[in-house]
């Protein structure tokens, strides 16, 4: 075999096995996150497999789209370049795609949030600093 075909069969392998591992991990602690913006364990649960199906759908498809390469691979040595080119793009894609949901999922949270306000538990009260003698009402402490 060539070092095209290994450098293919290597980018496959770690691309999949990190899409596995960032779709699992990204699932466990999304739980929590999604439970908070829709209150709800149900929906969270669902919408935390959508979510997950959905990423490995768009990062799958962009892992192979992404996998042929122009590019002559005659060593190892460039066998081994491509392919950190090619990994390196996809972990951006991958940590793109995270930011992206995170982003959405806060502004789901907050209009929930906004939207259900006297339900949800009141903040604890305000507390003043410690040493404030300045601030109007207060006094130095003793």
């Amino acid at each position: 075999m060539d070092a095209k075909l290994w450098m293919y069969l290597a980018y496959l392998a770690i691309t999949v096995l990190l899409t596995i591992w960032v779709a699992r991990t990204l699932f466990a602690n999304g739980q929590i996150f999604l439970r908070d913006a829709f209150a709800s364990e149900e929906i969270a649960t669902a919408v935390n497999k959508l979510l997950q199906v959905g990423f490995y759908l768009i990062n799958l498809g962009y892992v192979a789209l992404f996998m042929q390469t122009s590019e002559r691979i005659i060593t190892p040595t460039d066998a081994m370049e491509t392919g950190a080119w090619k990994l390196g793009l996809i972990m951006l894609a991958l940590g793109l795609m995270h930011v992206l949901n995170i982003l959405v999922l806060s502004r789901f949270r907050k209009r929930f949030q906004q939207q259900n306000l006297a339900q949800l538990a009141p903040p604890p009260p305000h507390r003043a600093p410690r040493f404030a003698p300045d601030a109007p009402g207060l006094a130095a402490p003793q």
